[in-house]
């Protein structure tokens, strides 16, 4: 596919690729996924580089022992194992997942490799592409390492309920399975499922058709619950 159409296809991608080479016109690969989809499995060897033009994925790292750890979630414009390669690594760390339909874009390792080596607009464009990633990983996975699962549990709820519009409607049932709920935030489900107990039990929420559910006097109350306890987390920090 010519330059120009992935351009028509993704204004966005003209960010990273000001200075493409000529002679990359014409040699991109379209490839399609629908929701739910696999782009590549964690271990696999790095082939391809891809650039996501349209869509919603998300990178997961799964574990022998059945537990799967979700990483973080991508819109496009983004790459795909761009991380490996700058790494120098032979094996993808992560599964890439689609959570939309989606459209990407790819290239031969050595093609796209080469690319990144003589340009440097695309290479510092990546590189801030990546920093930014990792830094909200390694802030979110930090909070969960300092605080108690029911306080990251409690602020992953009402950050969800706040997107699904608690604000305004009043009352929303999240649109969560345990299981997904489980992989965001790196609780197990048994962990989940007892932690929301406990906030039932304490009228913090509700559970409706199996999932968590906020009136607009319980979102009030669950924000109380996670000021207190911050307000416990940097007294207990200074003394």
């Amino acid at each position: 596919m010519r330059y120009c159409e992935l351009l028509e296809l993704a204004p966005g991608l003209e960010e990273y690729t000001r200075q493409i080479p000529e002679e990359l016109d014409g040699q991109f690969q379209l490839k399609t996924y629908p929701a739910h989809a696999l782009i590549h499995q964690k271990d696999s060897p790095l082939e391809r580089i891809g650039i996501l033009l349209q869509g919603t994925f998300r990178v997961v790292n799964e574990f022998e022992n059945g537990n799967v750890f979700m990483i973080e979630v991508n819109e496009a414009v983004s790459f795909i194992g761009e991380v490996t390669l700058l790494a120098g690594a032979a094996t993808t760390s992560v599964s890439i997942e689609t959570v939309t339909d989606c459209l990407a874009a790819f290239l031969p390792l050595e093609t796209f490799d080469a690319w990144l080596r003589q340009d440097i607009g695309l290479l510092r464009a990546i590189s801030r592409h990546v920093a930014a990633k990792l830094y909200c990983s390694s802030y979110s996975r930090g909070e969960r390492l300092f605080h108690s699962a029911k306080y990251v549990l409690l602020k992953y709820l009402v950050r969800q309920a706040e997107e699904q519009g608690v604000r305004t409607a009043g009352q929303v049932v999240l649109n969560k399975t345990r299981r997904q709920i489980s992989e965001e935030v790196g609780l197990t489900e048994k962990t989940i499922n007892r932690t929301l107990t406990q906030f039932v039990k304490g009228g913090v929420l509700s559970i409706r058709r199996g999932k968590a559910a906020f009136s607009a006097e319980e979102y009030h109350r669950a924000q109380k619950e996670l000021r207190v306890y911050m307000s416990q987390s940097k007294n207990g920090a200074s003394t």
